[in-house]
């Protein structure tokens, strides 16, 4: 346990007005606008070290206000899958080289090892370039405030690929509408299979992982905080393990969260990677109100329970926006000016949960503050 002069138990208050007025930079001054010009955003890749990477790739090739310009990759066998995907060489083998070489791109999309992502996504920030990354955007909360104070400073886009907003869409909407009444209480699960033979090597290299809550947390964590409508203020407390891998047994397989939003309501966490070879896992996502409860899944759908009203069932395929997922809703903030399901400051806002949750399991750290990101 901590002590309590330690930081990690100073605690202090992310009011909700700084927050929203946090979460407008999304949409701020400065934002350059390509539609008028009829111009394509030029983006370059920096890393196709995640299987993730491939699906942004394909969108950013399809996408008519697109232009990807240039990929980097260090990995021989990854930079053959990347050429095999885009179809022309991959030229540079890492971010700098790649920002050196190609001081016109407009964004860059971050998949490097999650030990090198803050690196990548602080120097293309640098360099005046948005950023799309995937999760989780880095693995130190000193790097997250770099990125956030650079992305303020300079009137710049970060956004992480969370997925379950677009997913979900339509059972948020019930939600924040108040179907069930004020949330008071969200408890998700996310178990994934970690097909060992299949997982990049990096992942079990010493620093380049970053540990089990901050790698999956983050989409439960976001979809809580997006239907809650609140900030997070504290993670009550956190723990991982390190099970049921012998061939790894130094890597953590399960992880849980629990924390606090603003206005009291709190959100328990668990993801692991246990979910047996051969099988897929499911997100899951419960959540109780002042006037009935929920519950949503990507296999099973969203079942509404609101108190004196009868249960309502949509099945999954009817849940999904009509935005179609985070990379096409950030090329549009960029050409159009069109607000994301998922801003800026929340991304960064709910990188920090994860973040600060990684390193109260690791340290014991109860009652964990979030502060304010410093933003410029």
């Amino acid at each position: 346990m901590e002590d309590a002069a330690s930081p990690m138990n100073t605690r202090t208050n992310l009011p909700r007005r700084e927050f929203l007025i946090g979460s407008a930079f999304a949409l701020g001054a400065g934002l350059t606008t390509w539609a008028a010009s009829g111009a394509r955003v030029k983006v370059g890749f920096a890393g196709l070290k995640h299987g993730h990477v491939y699906q942004v790739l394909k969108r950013a090739v399809a996408d008519p206000r697109v232009e990807v310009i240039a990929l980097a990759e260090s990995d021989e066998q990854n930079r053959k899958a990347g050429e095999r995907a885009f179809g022309k060489p991959v030229r540079y083998a890492n971010h700098r080289e790649l920002l050196d070489a190609e001081p016109q791109l407009d964004a860059v999309v971050v998949c490097e090892e999650y030990g090198r992502r803050g690196e990548a996504a602080i120097a293309a920030l640098e360099a005046g370039k948005h950023v799309f990354s995937d999760k989780p955007l880095c693995t130190h909360v000193e790097e997250l405030e770099r990125i956030a104070a650079l992305a303020a400073e300079k009137h710049l886009e970060v956004h992480v690929d969370f997925s379950l907003r677009h997913m979900w869409a339509r059972a948020a909407v019930l939600l924040q509408q108040g179907e069930i009444g004020d949330i008071v209480g969200c408890t998700f699960a996310g178990p994934h299979s970690l097909s060992y033979e299949h997982r990049p090597k990096w992942y079990f290299a010493p620093g380049m992982h970053g540990g089990v809550i901050n790698d999956l947390m983050g989409h439960g964590v976001d979809f809580a905080h997006w239907i809650a409508r609140g900030p997070f203020v504290q993670v009550l407390s956190a723990t991982r393990a390190c099970v049921g891998f012998p061939q790894q047994p130094a890597f953590e397989t399960a992880g849980d969260a629990f924390f606090q939003l603003e206005g009291g309501a709190t959100i328990f966490g668990h993801v692991d990677y246990l979910v047996p070879a051969g099988h897929t896992g499911d997100w899951k996502c419960s959540v109780v109100g002042t006037k009935g409860d929920a519950v949503v899944s990507g296999h099973d759908g969203f079942t509404l329970r609101p108190a004196g009203a009868p249960e309502r069932h949509l099945a999954p395929n009817e849940l999904r926006a009509e935005s179609p997922d985070p990379f096409t809703d950030f090329i549009g903030v960029l050409t159009e000016g069109k607000a994301p399901l998922r801003s800026t400051a929340e991304s960064l806002h709910c990188s920090l949960a994860t973040l600060l949750a990684q390193a109260a399991a690791e340290t014991g750290g109860t009652h964990v503050a979030l502060p304010p990101l410093k933003t410029g």
